[in-house]
């Protein structure tokens, strides 16, 4: 199977995508009296946006000179726009080499554990919605073809886990075996993953404006951290069951 730098298409995403992400940092900055920098590392998904791997201790030029650059624009929206749009031409991380199935992907192993972590991304390319009625079957016939490829690769595996907004939305949990759906477990607001953020995307990397900007709406009115993250419209929910439950559902 071809693997995610190989076959994932490139996707812009609109930049009131990652104005969301800058005005949500600059809230948080301000009322927890962070600084900017630290909240922009830490609760927003632009590193993972501008194909930068980040560390507490290891200095990243490329981020350093972003941050600085933003700090001294007059519009700071417009300066991580054009820093997003230098950035997505790169050649993605080495290191991740999760194999894509469509909208499906996975990595194993998970945290140096026999546990398989779904990941799921909007790589539609119809006029359709990626969950919509009309491609459901073809999403169902990813995860099923992804499964018997791991069924025949990966047969030490235990759990299958997963962690995402979209486990609040009932036509994405039609895809999944009822035992691992109702294990769903609320996990808080990630600000710092796609699980999270992904929300406000909609087709072809677009944003979902009403959503947005209910969001925007929000955190203006709030006065701590906590107030802040519940503006997300959802939470991430976390399920896990063992994975003869999915050879069981996809009839392996």
């Amino acid at each position: 199977m071809p693997n995610r730098n190989e076959s994932e298409p490139l996707i812009q995403y609109a930049k009131e995508f990652l104005t969301l992400q800058v005005r949500f940092a600059q809230k948080i900055a301000e009322v927890s009296h962070q600084a900017l920098k630290d909240v922009l590392m830490d609760h927003t998904i632009l590193p993972v946006l501008f194909n930068l791997r980040l560390s507490d201790d290891i200095p990243n030029p490329l981020w350093d000179a972003f941050i600085e650059g933003l700090c001294m624009s007059d519009n700071p929206e417009d300066w991580t726009y054009d820093f997003y749009l230098q950035r997505i031409a790169v050649e993605p991380d080495p290191s991740d080499k999760r194999q894509v199935f469509g909208c499906f992907s996975y990595i194993y192993p998970w945290r140096n554990t026999k546990k398989l972590r779904i990941h799921f991304d909007n790589r539609e390319t119809s006029e359709y919605g990626v969950l919509s009625e009309e491609r459901m079957t073809l999403r169902k016939s990813e995860l099923s073809t992804m499964f018997r490829y791991i069924q025949a690769n990966h047969p030490d595996v235990e759990m299958v886990r997963g962690g995402s907004w979209l486990y609040n939305i009932p036509v994405y949990l039609r895809l999944f075996p009822p035992d691992y759906v109702k294990t769903a477990k609320p996990s808080g607001y990630k600000t710092e993953v796609w699980g999270l953020w992904g929300q406000f995307i909609a087709h072809k990397g677009s944003i979902r404006q009403p959503a947005a900007t209910q969001f925007l709406e929000c955190l203006n009115k709030q006065k701590t951290v906590e107030d802040c993250l519940q503006c997300f419209p959802y939470q991430v929910l976390t399920p896990e069951c063992p994975i003869e439950k999915f050879y069981n559902f996809y009839n392996l």
